[in-house]
């Protein structure tokens, strides 16, 4: 990226040291970095790094960091506001840079994280220009401009595994051991907001990183040292831009004062408390390095896809042991290689990604999808507070994200041995979790025929009796048909051909917000000649929009309005027809359920089905 010398081939350099042995003295020792001009490692990961010879002036550093900037986008930005000045005179005093013999220095863009380059002939180069794919450059010989580069893809990623890690100095104080558990959990803590896994860059690591550590010591230390410290910790503190951490390059002082040079992001008021009531003092730094194994998905996705393919993939859905995507057209070219890399870290429980194919479509509200890595296995199980759902997600309608409107349902509607009817019931999922947790009586209907037979086998392996038609009794048909047999006392779990008001559900789902409204012209086919007294009511799911003029609240319960009694022959389609079926006791309520879009929602509508609705249905205007 920064050579003009000409590639010669996809050699693979040896793999990069994160230190060289000298840095591991009081020291940084960086004359064996010798990597031309100018070094930029990880330019679009988490941390960038330059180091510049002392030979480059303040007007070629500004020319050389121009394509950084332009590269790393405007989250980065803020290199080389902080550094210009240093580069035109780079022995200047700095709070961040090191030197080394031959007067290079490095200058870390972030505060916290640095990366010592071992090799002088295998030098790791980051680029993301010229191209769809990523690729790793390595100078297989720097001083004649040849390179080596390596195009980033699902079978190589992980070969950069060290590329991928990020190492951390972090600072620590030193405290006497039993005050360590209070200050770390108990909420007058003074350091509480400074510890070093509150930190916004470490977030998302798993595990945890550990903030007690030992405090160390060479072996050839005197016994008194170990008599002192034994019974002291160090705990690992949060660390800010311009903070010393080495403690041997720290003003000789009382602790007060060398915990404020060293920690000058924490109050001074907080340092005296540290010091005063905890017999605080600086503690050696800790390097950990987080390797890509303790990362997030999307960590290391932005590392490895290319700035055109920016921001990655954030979100899936967990079907089973199939993750589900809904990748964008920027990340189509890359969707094998975020396939493997979901794969390598969310296995075991992950064993198959795909990406979805389209919208959900045709008669059983199915979709194609495309599988970019792992097993060819699309037979899952789902457990759903306690109940197991066996199903293959390319036959069967599946949504993960309505789980919480199935425990809605389950918790504030249904009551015990109530009779819940479903029209729209797909694997069975509502049904089943409402028969195991409150025992109640299930009728259901899917057109799908798989779905059924998911349903029923699901119920078997969940110990429900399906025999047994009046307790759990699932068939496939159309939905209208379905709706009007209840009415009619020829639903399939029904005993009685007789037409009666105690044979109607306590409940009936309409889940399909395509066009649920559709079907309730079907509850016409109701006995409305008796009175009823508990009206059954009706959950009916739709999409809606709003407007100016209404919530999409509003235009959901207008959209069952007309469903129930359509205005035929109107001009203009009146709106707020909620309140007349409050008039004929329907007790309609709605809630929001979830955005199926920008301005999209699915809604809830629910209602009662009372014996004034079911005559007005039924064309009879003169009771009231």
């Amino acid at each position: 990226m920064f050579a003009d010398g000409s590639s010669t081939g996809k050699k693979r350099a040896r793999p990069l040291s994160c230190a060289s042995e000298s840095s591991k003295s009081k020291g940084y020792d960086l004359s064996r970095i010798v990597v031309g001009t100018m070094v930029c490692h990880q330019l679009l990961g988490m941390n960038s790094y330059v180091m510049a010879r002392s030979g480059v002036q303040a007007q070629q550093a500004r020319a050389l960091l121009q394509p950084i900037r332009a590269l790393m986008g405007p989250r980065r930005q803020s290199l080389g506001a902080g550094t210009q000045s240093c580069f035109a005179n780079p022995t200047a005093s700095h709070p961040r840079h090191f030197a080394s013999k031959n007067g290079s220095v490095l200058f870390p863009s972030t505060p916290i994280t640095f990366l010592l380059i071992q090799h002088t002939n295998n030098c790791l180069y980051s680029s993301r220009s010229g191209g769809m794919r990523s690729s790793f450059r390595y100078a297989t010989d720097s001083r004649r401009g040849q390179f080596a580069t390596v195009e980033v893809n699902e079978d190589n990623w992980q070969s950069f595994s060290h590329e991928l890690s990020e190492m951390f100095d972090l600072p620590s104080i030193s405290v006497p051991s039993e005050h360590v558990h209070w200050l770390l959990s108990n909420k007058q803590s003074p350091i509480k907001d400074f510890l070093a896994h509150r930190m916004e860059v470490l977030e998302g690591i798993h595990p945890r990183i550990k903030v007690v550590r030992d405090v160390v010591h060479t072996n050839d230390e005197s016994e008194a040292f170990d008599n002192t410290h034994q019974d002291r910790k160090r705990i690992l503190l949060a660390t800010s831009e311009g903070i010393n951490i080495q403690t041997q390059q720290l003003d000789k002082g009382d602790n007060i004062t060398r915990l404020t040079q060293m920690l000058p992001h924490i109050p001074l008021e907080t340092i005296k408390r540290l010091v005063d009531e905890f017999d605080a003092a600086p503690g050696d730094p800790e390097r950990i390095t987080i390797g890509y194994q303790n990362q997030p998905v999307t960590r290391i996705l932005t590392k490895l896809l290319p700035s055109e393919a920016q921001p990655p993939p954030s979100s899936y859905e967990q079907i089973g042991h199939v993750a589900h995507l809904n990748l964008r057209s920027v990340h189509l070219p890359y969707g094998k290689l975020i396939g493997s890399v979901m794969l390598d870290r969310l296995q075991p429980s992950i064993r198959t990604v795909v990406n979805k194919l389209g919208e959900v479509g045709g008669p059983y509200r199915t979709y194609q999808v495309d599988l970019i890595a792992g097993d060819d296995d699309y037979s899952v199980h789902v457990t759903e507070h306690g109940a197991s759902l066996y199903f293959d997600l390319t036959k069967v309608y599946w949504c993960t994200r309505l789980e919480g409107e199935r425990t809605y349902m389950i918790k504030n509607e249904f009551k015990n041995n109530q009779l819940i009817a479903d029209a729209f019931c797909g694997v069975g999922a509502l049904c089943i979790r409402a028969a195991l947790a409150k025992g109640c009586r299930v009728v259901a209907n899917d057109l799908n025929p798989d779905a059924v037979a998911y349903c029923k086998d699901s119920a078997a392996k969940n110990g429900i009796d399906v025999t047994q038609r009046e307790m759990f009794s699932v068939q496939r048909g159309d939905a209208r048909d379905f709706i009007m047999n209840l009415g009619m006392g020829v639903a399939e779990s029904s005993t009685t051909a007789e037409a009666s008001a105690s044979n109607l559900p306590h409940h009936l789902i309409l889940n399909f917000p395509l066009d649920s409204p559709s079907f309730l012209n079907a509850l016409r086919w109701w006995p409305s000649g008796e009175k009823i007294d508990t009206p059954p009511r009706v959950h009916v799911y739709t999409f809606a929009r709003g407007d100016e003029t209404q919530t999409a609240a509003e235009v959901a319960i207008d959209l069952v309005a007309d469903g129930l009694l359509p205005e035929g022959g109107y001009i203009e389609t009146s709106k707020f027809r909620g309140e007349y079926l409050d008039t004929l006791g329907c007790d309609v309520q709605a809630r929001e359920i979830r955005d199926a879009a920008p301005g999209k929602l699915v809604i809830c509508v629910s209602f009662s089905v009372t014996r004034l609705l079911l005559r007005r249905m039924q064309g009879d205007y003169g009771l009231f």
